[in-house]
């Protein structure tokens, strides 16, 4: 018995049609290995990706760590904080209220004085500061 040539040919063509659609896969694949460009930019898409995801890793980790070391540390500080506040006196505010009405009133009798005079004295309160200053050197060393 001999095959049926309407068969074969269906056979036939449908073997083309096959190898047709092999063909044209083999061909975009062939295609996208010599796209360079695209290549390029598909790899830095991935190795961005991944960058993004390990520096989020790592920034998740610090932030853990972080989180460990200040409650590890705040209940040893806090009392130290408190009391170094204790030690240091007056704060900043404090000061500018006590002396608030004070340089108002320097200020004021500043602006009558000649120009010499504020000379002297804004070299008088210069070397009051270096003099200051370095003592204050001298006690923590």
């Amino acid at each position: 018995m001999s095959p049926d040539p309407e068969e074969s040919i269906a056979a036939a063509r449908a073997q083309v049609e096959q190898t047709r659609e092999e063909l044209g896969e083999t061909v975009e694949a062939l295609a996208h290995k010599a796209d360079v460009k695209s290549r390029a930019h598909d790899k830095a898409g991935e190795v961005k990706a991944r960058a993004e995801s390990a520096a989020d890793q790592l920034r998740a980790r610090a932030e853990e760590t972080v989180e460990q070391v200040r409650s590890k540390v705040a209940p040893k500080v806090g009392p130290v904080a408190e009391q170094m506040r204790a030690k240091a006196g007056p704060t900043a505010e404090q000061l500018r209220a006590k002396t608030g009405p004070t340089a108002v009133q320097l200020r004021a009798r500043a602006q009558e004085l000649p120009p010499s005079v504020l000379a002297g004295a804004a070299a008088l309160l210069l070397v009051a500061v270096v003099v200051v200053r370095r003592r204050r050197r001298r006690g923590r060393a």
